[in-house]
């Protein structure tokens, strides 16, 4: 019987819900193996290590540190003595979403309980066998470095596993104070560094399974072409090369070698379809959308916006755009995959191994339990590999060879055949009063719903009867179709700003297209964020009011966001040099509040963000140096994007196609970049995605201290250079 099987028959220590465990099937495993394993995720060896597992994908926002510290910290060991595994699939590992899913920046809020308890109930046993040999109360017993000690007496945790294992299961096991902390909140080096410095981690492009040959994807030049004609026997006939496989979007060559591979693919006469994009253009759709007028659905209606502008002392009107927006990490998609009969087994880089397994049963036409999914470390993610189309590519070559088949992209693949952040625009009208505070604000919003492209990627990923998913999935795909339900996403950090706003109207409006859009670092607040920083700054000037005041004028008292505001002053305070242009912005998201304050100049026509302070309040921390190089990383990310990066098409064809076309942030155009961590009794919050919506705006307002031009359409370099 396989570990997860045997685990998975005594109860569930899941991240939603605790459920007991029973203890002769623990027993009975101990004496089998040595281990005290009282739920899946954490077990002690004999030799007093203990092993977690991790059932999210580590692609450097650091959860395997952040389990393994929780885990330390209530077993009174150094972290050095957790072992970490990547868990496969398994319905013990479905979380809240029903999905085991990693995204929305809430690894460490539904990991921070549940791993403790689980870490904690396994101290627990330890603790009542040793006292139980010493015949001494339990009270009188403590741990610390691996040891239940008592007076001078102490034993081993490995030395305990069997005898405890026959210990109740406490349901509710005591968790330490924060006044016990001795690694929660302290700075602790990084459990995956090592690996990734000498070369042992494993990514997605590192998997080597016995019998493996290499697969190399061609796509077409329009989104979603497939071949017509394949000539392929030049490619046939250059060594290595096994077999050319044409699938749905595309042609792969598989050969012994990934080099062989892609010189068979360089050999490849194609003809294309025209795609299923229907000729879309960026320019034309941008177009369209500034000429609608106002409509869509209400989403928020407090007061009487129109009413409150009109008998504003002064009034405000501004369209702002954020453009299509492609993921890509560092590492370009790829899998492997191994069929067998009615059995799939998956090694990839991935964000839900349960949408995998629905995705490959559908096209494999097998049960979805039967799909098993390895995740291995990745290279990047930030929202793209919550899809599944990667692997069911991979998978039609790999039925089609009938031997593993690693399948790679390349990077024009990955960025051609991407899915997207939607283009998004949103027309705001607003007033200031003559008491100097905002009237009221009208915003419309148009945007492509990331939920209704996203659904039927969920079909068979849902822990429902294989016959109510599909109608489930495709009746909630038509209310967001049909407008009845308005994807939420769309207008998050508008809809349910910070601010106190006595007059305020949201209202979306769907664009439809067949590009597919999916979850992008901090999703909706990407741009959002940018809407509304922008327009209260733009409000602010409009009164003649300081940017910061103005800000700090309409937060509620008392809040985590004006402390994090009141975090950045003596930054927006500082003195400022001549041709130095400063912003500011905040922004909460994924339950973090993030305020920025930026100084640019413009060198040369290039705008060059020389400074950038940071202040967050994320709740509890776990480990400040993973919470700042989030916060760090974010800001690049962010910056990169407001600064040069967009997606455009023209008859359906995507332009930017490698990082030459769409640009990243350079190592000597990075700016100084200063974290400041609040203190905070909260339960932890986000942290990968909330430090990105506060730049663009940030930056954005710097320009037009400087310049006096405001700038509402991103990217903000090309804007400047119209």
């Amino acid at each position: 019987m396989k570990r997860r099987e045997f685990l998975g028959g005594l109860g569930v220590l899941s991240l939603g819900v605790e459920v007991g465990c029973g203890t002769g099937r623990i027993a009975t495993h101990a004496q089998k193996t040595g281990e005290l394993s009282p739920s899946v995720w954490v077990s002690v060896k004999r030799d007093g290590r203990v092993a977690i597992e991790v059932e999210k994908v580590e692609f450097g926002q650091g959860v395997t540190t952040m389990y393994s510290t929780l885990v330390a910290e209530e077993l009174d060991l150094p972290i050095d003595h957790v072992d970490a595994h990547y868990a496969d699939s398994a319905d013990e590992f479905r979380t809240f979403t029903g999905m085991q899913l990693t995204g929305g920046s809430a690894s460490t809020r539904e990991g921070f309980l549940p791993m403790r308890r689980a870490a904690a109930t396994c101290r627990e046993m330890l603790v009542g066998a040793a006292a139980e040999q010493w015949n001494v109360p339990r009270s009188e017993c403590r741990t610390d470095g691996g040891f239940v000690i008592h007076g001078e007496k102490k034993l081993a945790y490995g030395d305990l596993t069997v005898k405890a294992a026959s210990q109740p299961v406490p349901g509710s096991p005591r968790l330490k104070p924060r006044a016990e902390f001795k690694l929660i909140g302290k700075q602790n080096r990084r459990t995956d560094l090592r690996a990734k410095i000498d070369g042992t981690a494993k990514f997605g492009a590192d998997v080597n399974v016995p019998g493996m040959v290499r697969a190399w994807v061609v796509h077409g030049p329009t989104f979603g072409a497939n071949a017509t004609r394949v000539q392929a026997d030049r490619a046939k006939a250059l060594p290595g090369v096994l077999d050319v496989v044409t699938f749905p979007g595309g042609v792969a060559v598989v050969a012994e070698k990934t080099w062989q591979a892609i010189a068979g693919a360089k050999a490849l006469e194609i003809d294309w379809d025209k795609g299923i994009l229907g000729g879309l253009d960026t320019e034309k759709l941008r177009a369209a959308v500034r000429a609608h007028g106002k409509g869509g659905d209400t989403v928020r209606d407090e007061g009487n916006a129109e009413k409150a502008i009109a008998r504003a002392a002064t009034k405000l009107e501004a369209v702002y755009e954020g453009p299509y927006l492609c993921h890509a990490p560092m590492e370009p998609q790829n899998c492997t995959v191994h069929v067998r009969g009615d059995k799939v087994e998956v090694w990839a880089p991935n964000q839900s191994p349960s949408i995998i397994q629905g995705a490959l049963g559908r096209a494999l036409d097998v049960a979805p339990a039967d799909v098993l999914v390895h995740t291995t470390l990745a290279g990047g993610g930030f929202g793209r590999r919550s899809g599944a189309d990667f692997a069911v590519q991979a998978a039609h070559i790999a039925k089609r060879i009938g031997r593993p088949v690693q399948m790679t992209w390349s990077r024009e693949s990955d960025m051609t055949q991407g899915f997207y952040r939607p283009f998004m625009v949103a027309k705001l009208r607003g007033g200031v009063g003559a008491d100097g505070k905002i009237a009221g604000i009208d915003s419309q919003s148009f945007g492509q719903s990331i939920i209704a492209s996203f659904l039927p990627s969920a079909k068979g990923a849902l822990p429902l009867p294989q016959g109510m998913q599909p109608l489930l999935v495709d009746a909630l795909r038509g209310l967001v179709g049909n407008d009845v339900v308005t994807d939420p996403s769309s207008t998050e950090g508008i809809h349910d700003t910070a601010y106190e706003l006595a007059n305020f109207q949201v209202a979306m409006t769907p664009i439809r297209t067949s590009l597919p859009v999916m979850f992008w670092r901090s999703v909706g607040h990407s741009f959002n964020g940018f809407v509304m920083e922008s327009f209260v700054d733009e409000l602010a000037r409009a009164a003649k009011a300081d940017p910061f005041a103005f800000r700090r004028a309409h937060l509620p008292a008392g809040s985590r966001a004006m402390r994090v505001l009141d975090a950045v002053a003596a930054a927006w305070n500082a003195p400022k040099a001549p041709g130095v242009g400063r912003g500011i912005a905040r922004h909460t998201s994924f339950e973090s509040e993030v305020a920025e304050v930026v100084d640019i100049e413009i060198v040369n026509g290039r705008i060059k963000v020389r400074k950038v302070h940071v202040a967050v309040d994320c709740g509890i921390v776990v480990n400040p140096d993973i919470v700042k190089a989030q916060m760090e990383g974010a800001v690049i990310y962010g910056l990169s994007a407001a600064l040069d990066q967009e997606i455009t098409l023209k008859d359906g064809v995507v332009q930017q196609t490698n990082f030459d076309s769409f640009p990243a942030i350079r190592m000597f155009e990075c700016p100084e970049i200063t974290v400041t961590i609040l203190p905070s009794d909260e339960k932890p919050t986000g942290v990968g995605e909330p430090g990105l919506p506060p730049i663009g705006p940030a930056v954005a307002n710097a320009i037009f201290d400087l310049t006096g031009k405001r700038l509402r359409r991103m990217p903000l370099q090309k804007e400047l250079d119209r």
